[in-house]
Parts: structure tokens; C-alpha cells; sequence
């Protein structure tokens, strides 16, 4: 099954989770930049580690054409409301492309509160 054939979101819909995934870039940015203008301990900077997450799910949704939180629950939505998915082989490739979607969200988030945390300043 191809990646298209496997999309739990519309247009409209990937839409609404980049832009979620640039609000939340905002935040780490600003996450960032208060906790370098007070000079916070090292560990303070793991904080960044939420919006870092929150960025990477909705950038990373984006390009994978599946919501994560539809696919926990079987629907798929392609701008006309939520709907099941009835077909077996392609709720498991959605299910499959969400925890895709989760390890990578994961990892990216991690990778950048590390980074920032090594940063010295």
C-alpha cells in the first residue's frame, strides 16, 4: 500500500497540524531565547524538550499525511469529518505510519534538547 493510499488527514487538515508544528517552533525558539537570556543551569535547558516534540509531531504528521491521534482511534479524516477506517490492511499502515511518526517526533525532540543543553553558554 502506498504512502497516499495510506493518508488518515486531507489538505486541510495537514495544513492545520504545520501550522500547530510552527507555533510550536515558536515557543521552543522562545523557549531558547529566555533561557539563555537568564542564564539558566544546564538541566532548565531540557525544558525546550516539550515544544521541541510538539513541533516535530505536527512537521512530521505533516509529511507523512497521518494524524496521530486519528489513527489511535481507527478514523482518518480527509476534510469532510472523521470517518473509520474499515479496511484492516490500511488501518494497520496508518497505525504503522504513526509510530513512525511518534519515534521520530521522539527522537528529533530529544536530539534537540541535548544539543541545547551541550551548548556552551
Amino acid at each position: 500500500m502506498s504512502a497516499e493510499t495510506c493518508a488518515n488527514i486531507g489538505p486541510r487538515e495537514r495544513r492545520r497540524r504545520l501550522v500547530g508544528g510552527f507555533v510550536f517552533l515558536l515557543i521552543a525558539v522562545c523557549v531558547v531565547g529566555c533561557l539563555m537570556l537568564l542564564n539558566a543551569p544546564r538541566p532548565w535547558r531540557l525544558l525546550v524538550v516539550l515544544p521541541a516534540w510538539g513541533a516535530a509531531i505536527g512537521f512530521f504528521q505533516v509529511s507523512a499525511k497521518t494524524c496521530v491521534a486519528l489513527a489511535a482511534r481507527g478514523l482518518k479524516n480527509m476534510d469532510a469529518g472523521d470517518e473509520a477506517i474499515t479496511n484492516p490492511t490500511e488501518l494497520e499502515a496508518v497505525r504503522a505510519q504513526s509510530r513512525a511518526v511518534h519515534i521520530r517526533a521522539v527522537l528529533t525532540a530529544v536530539a534537540v534538547a541535548v544539543l541545547f543543553t551541550l551548548l556552551p553558554f
